[in-house]
């Protein structure tokens, strides 16, 4: 089954597919119609789609699914392979830096030059914490002759974030 969503033709002539709905739990939900909400280019304040937005339940079921995810597979998961698929990432996002630029510079009404740059921070940020994921090191701290303290570096679990 395909995301819901629309085919959008950007001012750059670039043509993608934008899903509209929620991908919660590597499903894709789409919200009844009047819980959408109005995407606009800053740039021109025209209407660039409207797309689904969460309630409180399908905020909690996300939160459910990421934490089991943290908790489960993506716990288990070596770092090595948790770095080979970071790296898998960047090149995805650099194999369509491109389109996301041109999505991004709709989005926010940059240029789009500025907006190419960004994303190539995007998957430069992918390789570089890619390169870091299987090398968890602590540290020691003296702290008196007779102690000594250590660090760890954990993750801390599922975050969430309001994007505007």
């Amino acid at each position: 089954m395909s995301p819901p969503g629309v085919t959008i033709k950007a001012p750059n002539g670039r043509e993608f597919f934008q899903p509209t709905g929620l991908f919660i739990n590597n499903k894709w939900i789409e919200a009844p119609a009047n819980k959408r909400l109005a995407s606009i280019n800053p740039a021109t304040e025209e209407e660039i789609c409207s797309v689904s937005t969460a309630s409180a339940e399908q905020i909690d079921n996300a939160v459910n699914a990421a934490r089991a995810a943290f908790e489960g597979p993506w716990k288990e998961t070596a770092g090595t392979a948790r770095g080979l698929l970071l790296m898998k990432l960047a090149d995805l996002v650099e194999a369509e830096q491109e389109t996301l630029a041109t999505i991004e510079a709709m989005d926010s009404g940059k240029p789009y030059t500025k907006a190419l740059g960004d994303i190539e921070e995007a998957y430069s940020v992918f390789r570089y914490y890619g390169g870091w994921a299987d090398k968890n090191y602590g540290q020691t701290i003296e702290t008196e002759r007779h102690k000594f303290t250590y660090t760890v570096r954990e993750p801390v679990g599922v975050c969430g974030q309001i994007i505007p």
